[in-house]
């Protein structure tokens, strides 16, 4: 299943130029990042690099080494509410038109709600200016009415986190339905003063990598549900203890 930038410049833009590509980013459905990386192996690519998320894994073709193909068994990080391969498939359809071969393509919606799930793994203050872009177009070319989109979300579990993302998005880009997304998601003025906190926590980590660990861990926190938010905690902290062994190894 394409997602992210293959799936947006071919499918919400007018021509797939006006959305430059630094990798083209798949997801995997019923095998894990691990699995997915032997297939392609035998296939004649290679693993450019291992993610600290044991569920992403970054490809090149040899023969075309300019792009990478980065594989993930999960579309966002674990504890990102119900965002997971078989979530992202509900409604989807098959094409084999768009890309020349068969593929998935996950819904409007699912493809909206990953696109703010991505800004919000970013910290928000972060992401790249073509992912507001990317989220207005969808929003603007989709046939989808502003509630059917609003319930989407909701099912995601990522409701106060996607008002936050929308709420970059309409500072960004002329999108009225990003407005109009946010009023219909229907916070209340404690779930916007949460939210405006966690943004304050977030803003801390502009510009800096790593990001500050209490931006990290409030970037993980994100999900409505609080079962989900102890998974990403937990696989965060597996991921910052991976990662200092690995350092520590070297």
């Amino acid at each position: 299943m394409p997602v992210k930038g293959a799936l947006v410049a071919r499918r919400y833009y007018d021509h797939p130029a006006e959305r430059p590509l630094t990798d083209c980013d798949v997801v995997v459905v019923g095998l894990s990042a691990r699995e997915a990386a032997r297939a392609l192996t035998a296939a004649g690519m290679r693993v450019a690099v291992w993610s600290n998320d044991p569920n992403i894994v970054d490809m090149v073709d040899p023969g075309a080494p300019g792009i990478h193909l980065d594989v993930h068994a999960r579309p966002l990080p674990a504890g990102y509410g119900a965002v997971t391969a078989e979530w992202m498939c509900e409604g989807a359809a098959e094409d084999r038109a768009l890309f020349g071969a068969p593929v998935l393509l996950p819904d409007d919606g699912r493809t909206l709600v990953h696109l703010l799930g991505n800004i919000l793994h970013d910290h928000v203050v972060n992401a790249a200016p073509h992912a507001s872009r990317d989220v207005a177009r969808v929003l603007a070319r989709s046939p989808w009415a502003v509630g059917d989109f609003a319930a989407v979300i909701r099912a995601s579990r990522l409701r106060l986190g996607c008002w936050a993302a929308l709420g970059h998005v309409a500072a960004r880009e002329d999108a009225p339905r990003a407005h109009a997304l946010r009023d219909a998601l229907g916070l209340g003025r404690a779930e916007r003063a949460y939210v405006a906190a966690r943004m304050r926590v977030l803003a801390t980590a502009e510009g800096r990598t790593p990001p500050p660990l209490a931006s990290r861990v409030v970037a993980r926190a994100v999900s409505d549900d609080p079962r989900d938010v102890a998974e990403g905690l937990a696989t965060a902290l597996y991921g910052v203890v991976h990662a200092r062994v690995a350092k520590t190894l070297l």
